[in-house]
């Protein structure tokens, strides 16, 4: 009786493994979603927009350009961006690294970050420093909530944070932890 319990046992394991190894496991259902891969890149990127009238508005230039496709955003390397302004000095704003959102009206520069406009008749020069800035490209607007610093001549502010319009009448607000230094002549 013995021999016919493990021959048993033995057809029954037999059985199973072929079972087993004979039947194909379904095959894992993949969706086909594009990676975040570069559709194409440039050296020596330039994009200009124009105001209604044909006037320069902005322009943006970076050492390198890449596009994704997944999402159709745009990444940027040393970016450069300049505000042209008719009446008064260009805005000049620069950063280690950026981004452009895919409708191009959001611009993310990120690292260390400077703005600058040279001086007017009786207007002093203007440099901000920050790092990690959101520009809003429709409307001018500038914020963070990083460290800022703001020098105008020999005047100087500091503080967290910081909203901004560039549009004429230019607006600048430093948010919290605000010091500063302004020397009368």
């Amino acid at each position: 009786m013995k021999p016919l319990k493990i021959l048993a046992l033995a057809l029954f394991a037999a059985g199973t493994w072929w079972i087993a190894f004979t039947q194909e496991p379904e095959a894992p259902v993949q969706t086909a979603k594009p990676g975040h891969k570069i559709d194409y890149f440039l050296k020596h990127f330039e994009a200009l927009s124009m105001t209604l009238s044909g006037e320069p508005k902005q322009r943006i230039k970076a050492e390198y350009m890449q596009h994704f496709v997944d999402d159709d955003s745009t990444e940027l390397t040393r970016p450069i961006m300049t505000m042209y302004s008719s009446d008064k000095p260009d805005l000049h704003i620069n950063s280690e690294t950026g981004y452009l959102s895919s409708d191009g009206e959001l611009v993310l520069l990120n690292g260390a970050v400077n703005i600058r406009r040279e001086a007017l008749k009786n207007i002093a020069p203007l440099e901000i420093d920050t790092h990690n800035l959101r520009i809003q490209l429709p409307n001018d607007f500038a914020e963070t909530d990083e460290f800022v610093k703001i020098k105008s001549g020999t005047n100087a502010i500091e503080g967290m944070g910081l909203r901004a319009h560039f549009r004429e009448p230019i607006n600048i607000k430093i948010l919290e932890q605000v010091r500063g230094r302004h020397e009368i002549n």
